[in-house]
């Protein structure tokens, strides 16, 4: 059993049975530190950390966000084929930047008919859906991270900027 620094020790059992590759487990390190770098708040508070600790005897084992996103990922998606994987990491970081992008500065009237929208849409069958409502749970979707990331304090490098620009440029390519 060798345990890899920066993969989360649930994932342990995928590595131990060789179901990361090592292009996953790059992925994987790789999108742990993206999100790290962009989550302003943890994916459980201290405080709840704390109770947790104090009822269970025992801390939750994913705190971060990143620990989430690197767990959910890799147990949801390890079976598929590593280019595959490797553009599921890349669409989070492309959604994380545009949730940024797209709400920070804006209204709160503005998120709130995002959220109503949606709730709205929840309640239909997805078959009846145009593309109009598709982008509205898109969005909130988008604005979920936001708020839960505490994504309105974070900052868009420059290097982050220019990835942003070459994945939209390489999406469009294959699209047309």
């Amino acid at each position: 059993m060798i345990q890899i620094e920066g993969i989360h020790k649930q994932l342990q059992p995928l590595v131990d049975k060789g179901q990361l590759s090592a292009r996953k487990i790059v992925a994987l390190i790789e999108l742990k530190e993206i999100v790290e770098r962009f989550a302003q708040v943890p994916f459980v508070p201290e405080e709840e950390v704390k109770l947790m600790e104090k009822k269970f005897g025992a801390k939750p084992e994913i705190i971060t966000w990143g620990d989430y996103f690197q767990t959910e990922v890799a147990s949801r998606y390890f079976y598929y084929p590593d280019e595959d994987f490797e553009k599921i990491v890349s669409t989070i970081r492309f959604d994380i930047i545009s949730s940024i992008m797209i709400f920070k500065n804006k209204s709160n009237e503005f998120k709130e008919r995002i959220k109503e929208e949606a709730l709205i849409l929840n309640g239909l069958e997805k078959e009846k859906f145009t593309e109009d409502d598709e982008q509205i749970l898109h969005l909130s979707i988008l604005l979920q991270y936001y708020e839960e990331m505490g994504l309105e304090k974070a900052e868009i490098s420059k290097e982050d900027m220019e990835w942003f620009e070459s994945f939209v440029k390489h999406y469009e390519k294959e699209v047309s």
